[in-house]
Formats: C-alpha cells, structure tokens, sequence
C-alpha cells in the first residue's frame, strides 16, 4: 500500500497525510473524472478486487463506490463492512479506508455508500512517472533516422518525460541524437508522434536488441494530453493485471 514506499530513485519524499478537505475532495475529483481504477482489499481476506469511484456528493459527503470485481468480493465486503481503497493516478499513490453500506441499483448491481473520508494516503512518485511496460500486448514504436532509414521498436517504459525502447536492428543510435517524428502506435489504432532525443544506448549480449532510453522535446499541449491519457490506461491496464495475478 501507499504507506510502504519504494526506493528512493523511484518516489520523491514519504508519505503525506492530507487531513485538509478541499485537498481530499480535489484528489477524489480526479480518480472520479479520470475513472481511475481502484484496488480494494477486504479486510481479513488476502485477495484484491476491483472497483470504480462512481459519485462524490460534496453537499451531503459521502462517495459512491462500484461493486467489487470478481463478485465473490462483494460477499466479502457486505460481511466485512469495511473496504480498503488504494489507486496510482498521475504519479500519484492514494489509499484511504472507508466503512460502507451495501446496496443495489435497479439493475441488481451493487455498489458502497461511504462517508467522504477525513484522511487520504498520498504519495508523490517522481516527477515524470514512469510506467513499465508489463503487458500482455506490444506496442510499437516507429523511428525515422532520416529521409531514407526507419527502424522499428518495441516499448517497454514511458513517463510524460521520455520513453524507452527495445530495438531489434544493427543500426546504431548515438547519445544525444534527435530524432523526429518518433511514433507510438497507440491501443486503439491512432498514433502518437512527437520528437525524441536519445540519452543511452545498451546493447544486449545474449540478443539482437538494443535498448534505448530518451526524452521527449518540444512537446505541445495537444501532444502532452495525449501522452498523459496513454500513461493513465496503461497505469490501468497493469493494475487489472496485478488483480487477475
């Protein structure tokens, strides 16, 4: 959880308490407008379900959360009364307990009426937070080196700062090399272009591959929207597969 941090290299500071409300509600706004996806524990029970933060009512305070994922946590929460939350948006690691009242929309989803909590977890990562590519589906990366040459990888880390890369060609990149366009083939089909400097080459001696680390310049706010959305589904989709694990 939020209160355990990493190393030193990958979080900036400790954990903060945000006891303030306006700083609370302003932090729960973005997990809610972001639908950010929740680990939650269960307390007594050692596995992780999913969730979602469906309302923030400011007026009367209390949250609505979704009903747990896989089912069987549902079971556990009703029993329980008592949920653990904990979620990574845009660098940032939030955790907060909550007791709950169970019920069902007209559907016979369920879902768990909180009170707005007092006390949040938070923890800064570093500035540009990176996510590690641990997926189960590739996604590739098309360099242009110059009018007539074009190599092609694979990502496996991307932060709003820069991005890294596997290589499987004999063409040597050079520190501080620029190179433009650079475009990430997005989930969805779309691309993403924009402009890279390299900042280290390493060379594998078991492969073929070369793995290139570098930064992004001169990125505009259309360009930097698009990369924090990229950033939060993947930051997602890891956190779907941590639950299945």
């Amino acid at each position: 959880m939020a209160e355990t941090p990493g190393s030193t290299s990958e979080y900036q500071g400790q954990t903060e308490k945000i006891t303030q409300p306006t700083q609370i509600v302003g932090l729960l706004r973005r997990i809610l407008d972001n639908r950010v996806l929740l680990s939650v524990q269960v307390p007594g029970h050692p596995g992780v379900f999913n969730s979602l933060l469906l309302q923030l009512n400011i007026e009367q305070k209390f949250i609505i959360l979704d009903e747990l994922n896989p089912t069987a946590g549902h079971q556990l929460a009703r029993q329980a009364g008592r949920l653990q939350i904990h979620c990574q948006s845009q660098g940032v690691e939030i955790s907060f307990g909550c007791d709950i009242e169970t019920g069902s929309d007209r559907a016979g989803i369920g879902y768990y009426r909180a009170p707005l909590p007092t006390l949040l977890h938070y923890l800064q990562r570093r500035m540009n937070y990176r996510v590690r590519m641990i997926l189960d589906k590739e996604i590739p990366v098309h360099l242009q080196l110059d009018a007539d040459t074009a190599v092609e990888g694979q990502l496996f880390d991307l932060s709003l700062g820069g991005i890294g890369l596997n290589l499987a060609s004999d063409i040597r990149l050079e520190r501080g090399q620029t190179l433009d366009p650079c475009t990430i083939r997005l989930p969805s089909g779309d691309t993403l272009q924009m402009r890279m400097e390299i900042r280290f080459v390493q060379t594998d001696d078991r492969r073929p591959i070369q793995r290139v680390g570098a930064r992004f310049v001169e990125l505009g706010p259309q360009q930097e929207n698009a990369l924090r959305r990229l950033v939060a589904h993947l930051e997602r989709e890891m956190l779907r597969r941590k639950a299945r694990l």
